[in-house]
């Protein structure tokens, strides 16, 4: 359990063509060659969490095969999500059609599927790999799921996936033991609305693990625009593509308000800068301003408020 990173990088360049095919044999269960000639090349990163694994891997050009002996060697029964990122990916199934996949599009596979793939960019990938058994009972038909697109412009729950999984990845730390339960629960949630949730599971779904993606996607969204002195609820909701009644009860699920959520941001950002001698020349009301905030005398009540100290005595206490 916990985080990881892989990088051929970390090996003397003789042996990096062994460890790109090596990583590959190891943890997707799949031979490897480079595309074209391409110099090998991988990183990869990732959580494992209770029940559920987590990466996101930036890989050179090439071609994987999963052959009958990989198959016949596979013990367990584990699905995979792949979604490119970046770039498109062509999977050709042993029995059927090839699949073009774009960034955006999804297969979900079995990792006891027969099947070769070929990226002939450089690519960065996201894969969550969950033990079948863990959603098969939650959702309807999933074999007719199996080896098929999945696009997020008719399943959104697959955008909020892909970033709540990076999230994680980014993270770039162990999660503690609760953290990691609670997360790998929510995960299986968005997995199985966007898999088709039976009735009786959609409803626990959209409770536990929609809601607190759509809060998180809320979050981050406000943390990019934090500096715009107009960001309003209405923006926000324009964005994510719901409702700002939606945003609010989400804040009030956590005991605050959206308004207030802001303001807090921004004061832990303006206080950061007011301690940073690389900020020293800037005034305290350009940096309010910077903040997002529109009102210097606001601004210092609340900033007192919050810390107990003035924008000014905190400057000074810093650069003594």
């Amino acid at each position: 359990m916990g985080h990881f990173r892989f990088s051929t990088t970390d090996f003397p360049e003789s042996e990096r063509v062994n460890a790109f095919q090596d990583v590959y044999a190891s943890i997707a269960n799949m031979d490897m060659e480079p595309y074209q000639g391409h110099a090998p090349f991988v990183e990869m990163v990732g959580q494992l969490l209770p029940n559920l694994g987590v990466y996101e891997t930036i890989v050179s050009p090439h071609l994987s095969r999963r052959t009958a002996t990989h198959v016949a060697a596979e013990s367990n029964d584990n699905l995979a999500l792949v979604v490119p990122i970046d770039h498109s990916a062509l999977i050709f199934p042993d029995n059927g059609k090839q699949l073009h996949c774009m960034p955006g599009e999804a297969v979900l596979m079995p990792t006891d599927s027969i099947h070769q793939a070929l990226n002939p960019n450089t690519i960065t990938i996201a894969v969550i790999v969950v033990p079948r058994t863990q959603i098969a009972h939650r959702v309807s038909e999933l074999n007719e799921r199996l080896m098929k697109k999945i696009s997020s412009a008719s399943m959104p729950e697959l955008r909020l996936l892909v970033g709540y999984t990076r999230m994680l990845i980014q993270m770039k730390q162990d999660l503690s033991p609760e953290l990691a339960s609670l997360a790998s629960t929510q995960i299986h949630d968005l997995l199985t609305l966007l898999l088709g949730a039976k009735q009786d599971e959609m409803e626990i779904a959209k409770g536990r693990g929609l809601r607190a993606a759509r809060l998180k996607a809320v979050k981050s969204d406000i943390l990019e625009h934090i500096a715009e002195s107009e960001l309003t609820i209405n923006q926000v909701a324009l964005r994510q593509g719901i409702s700002p009644q939606y945003i609010r009860a989400l804040f009030h699920s956590e005991q605050t308000t959206f308004a207030d959520y802001v303001t807090g941001i921004r004061l832990e950002q303006a206080y950061r800068f007011l301690c940073s001698p690389l900020h020293i020349g800037c005034s305290i009301s350009t940096l309010a301003f910077d903040m997002g905030f529109n009102n210097l005398s606001w601004f210092n009540r609340v900033f007192k408020q919050r810390f107990g100290l003035t924008p000014s005595e905190v400057r000074d206490l810093s650069s003594s």
